[in-house]
C-alpha cells in the first residue's frame, strides 16, 4: 500500500485534514478500454467517460476520457509509475502541457461517508474545498471538475497560439497586401484550426452535473460553487468566441486563396487565347 501523503494541519489529533489533488491534461483524447490493464491497481469504477483508479479508501486516480487524469492523495513516485505505463499517450514536452494542483481540506480531520456533518458548512475557496467530512462522492466532483479546469487551460493555450499565426497573417497581409505563406502551408494551418474547433466541440462541451449532485443539495452547492471559481462556464464561452474569430478569419484566408487561383486561371487562359491567335496570325501569313 502506498505511502499517503494527507497532512495535518497542527499537532491537534482534532485539526483539519489536507489532501493533495494533481490534474494533468496528457493528450486530447482517451480510448479508455485501452488503459483498462495498464495501471498498478484494477478499476474501482469504469464506463467510456471516466476511470476510477483506487489505492486506498482516501487515494484516487481518475482518468478521463478527453484526455486528463487526476491524482487525488497519490505520492509523486507511484504518480509517475503510473504515468509511464501511458507514456505513449502523453504529450510531447514541446506542445504545452496543463497541469493544475487544488487541495481539499477536511475540517474535523474525519474520514466518514456522510458529505456534511450537522452544524459545519462546506464551503469553496481559490486553491481548495473545505468540507466538514470526507466522502468519496465529494472527492469525484471536484476531481471532475478541476479535469476539465485542466483541458480548458490546455485548449486555451492552443487557442492563443492559433491566434497568433492568425494575427501574423493579418500583419502579413497589411503590410504586403498579399499572402507570403506558401499553399501548402495554408491548408496544413487551416487544418489544425479545423481539428482544434473539433476536438473542443467533441471533449470539452460541459457535461452534465453529476448522478451525486441530485441525490444532496449539498454536493450540488459544492459542483456549483466550484465550477463558478474555476469559471468553467466563462472560460468555455472564452473558447467558443475566439474559436469563431479563428473561423471568420480562416474564411478570409480561404477566399484570398481561392481569388488568388481563380486570378492565375484568367491569366493562363488569357496567355492560352493569346498563343492561338498568334499562333493562327503566323499560320495565316
Amino acid at each position: 500500500m502506498p505511502k499517503l501523503e494527507n497532512k495535518r494541519m497542527t499537532e491537534n489529533s482534532h485539526s483539519p485534514l489536507l489532501y493533495r489533488i494533481k490534474s494533468l491534461h496528457i493528450v486530447e483524447k482517451l480510448k479508455l478500454k485501452d488503459l483498462r490493464e495498464r495501471f498498478t491497481q484494477p478499476p474501482l469504477e469504469f464506463s467510456n467517460y471516466e476511470m476510477i483508479v483506487r489505492y486506498a479508501p482516501n487515494s484516487f486516480l481518475f482518468v478521463y476520457n478527453y484526455g486528463s487524469v487526476v491524482f487525488f492523495n497519490v505520492p509523486e513516485e507511484l504518480q509517475e509509475k503510473e504515468l509511464s505505463a501511458i507514456q505513449e499517450y502523453r504529450i510531447s514536452a514541446e506542445q504545452s502541457r496543463a497541469t493544475d494542483i487544488f487541495l481539499l481540506e477536511v475540517k474535523e480531520g474525519v474520514v466518514t461517508v456522510p458529505p456534511q456533518a450537522p452544524g459545519v458548512a462546506n464551503k469553496v475557496y481559490f486553491d481548495r474545498v473545505v468540507v466538514s467530512s470526507f466522502s468519496y462522492e465529494i472527492v469525484k466532483i471536484v476531481c471532475m471538475l478541476l479535469a476539465e479546469s485542466t483541458a480548458l487551460e490546455y485548449y486555451e493555450i492552443l487557442i492563443e497560439n492559433l491566434l497568433v499565426k492568425i494575427n501574423s497573417y493579418s500583419k502579413t497581409l497589411r503590410r504586403q497586401g498579399k499572402m507570403l505563406e506558401s499553399t501548402e502551408d495554408l491548408i496544413k494551418f487551416i487544418g489544425l484550426c479545423m481539428d482544434t474547433k473539433q476536438e473542443i466541440i467533441s471533449n470539452l462541451y460541459i457535461v452534465d452535473s453529476p448522478d451525486e449532485t441530485w441525490e444532496s443539495v449539498e454536493l450540488d452547492k459544492i459542483h456549483q460553487e466550484l465550477k463558478v471559481m474555476m469559471e468553467i462556464d466563462i472560460r468555455y464561452r472564452g473558447l467558443e468566441y475566439k474559436i469563431k474569430i479563428i473561423q471568420e478569419s480562416i474564411e478570409v484566408i480561404v477566399d484570398l486563396s481561392k481569388s488568388k487561383r481563380e486570378t492565375l486561371l484568367e491569366m493562363v487562359i488569357i496567355l492560352l487565347i493569346t498563343f492561338e491567335i498568334i499562333i493562327s496570325i503566323i499560320k495565316w501569313h
